[in-house]
């Protein structure tokens, strides 16, 4: 008997030989396709406790079979045909990257991006993370205002930038720093939150 689970990309089994040429990982919140290549009498894949697996493809991967993680908790699964099995590790998804116009943290800002880009985004910049229609989008975040020598805080619901925070970036001098904390992030395995974005207006 052969056996063969991948998690992105398909690798060739001959007789008893197991050859895997991708990683072992299966991300929480995205369905991950699975290959499997066994003698039809080994019966039907089975998964340990904290996911499921079932017959069906991911669009733009091969494997005849997916797997989602149910337990946010698990760390590792193992999936079983008759008696081989194979242990694939849990992570959770890539951590969002804040960006304001294609600029991020710690980079030179032109004025002139916010007035064509008034809205924070969340991406993923992993470019080894293998599911490329995986979108983040910010709900929530925090803008740092100083003003006197003062710092106070405006709480913003969304992903937009309000017209008094573009304002008050606008009349910055140069050199100025623009800070936004609190971020959080809506991903496909639920809310999280980013790293603060802190930049230098030019």
């Amino acid at each position: 008997m052969s056996l063969l689970c991948i998690s992105f990309m398909m690798a060739k089994a001959q007789n008893v030989q197991i050859k895997n040429t991708a990683i072992d990982v299966l991300y929480r919140g995205v369905k991950n396709p699975v290959s499997i290549v066994a003698c039809a009498n080994d019966g039907a894949p089975t998964i340990s406790n904290g996911a499921k697996i079932y017959s069906g493809q991911v669009s733009g991967f091969d494997g005849q079979y997916v797997v989602e993680i149910t337990d946010p908790d698990v760390k590792s699964v193992t999936i079983s045909v008759g008696e081989a099995s194979c242990q694939f590790k849990v992570l959770n998804l890539p951590m969002p990257t804040i960006t304001i116009g294609g600029y991020g943290v710690g980079d030179e800002i032109p004025k002139s991006v916010f007035t064509k880009s008034t809205k924070i985004d969340a991406v993923i910049s992993d470019v080894n993370f293998p599911f490329k229609d995986v979108e983040y989008n910010v709900t929530q975040f925090t803008y740092m205002k100083e003003e006197g020598g003062i710092t106070s805080t405006q709480f913003v619901t969304g992903n937009e930038i309000p017209a008094d925070i573009l304002a008050d970036i606008k009349k910055k001098s140069s050199g100025s720093t623009i800070m936004f904390i609190g971020i959080k992030v809506s991903t496909p395995a639920g809310q999280r939150y980013a790293p603060g974005f802190t930049a230098e207006l030019k």
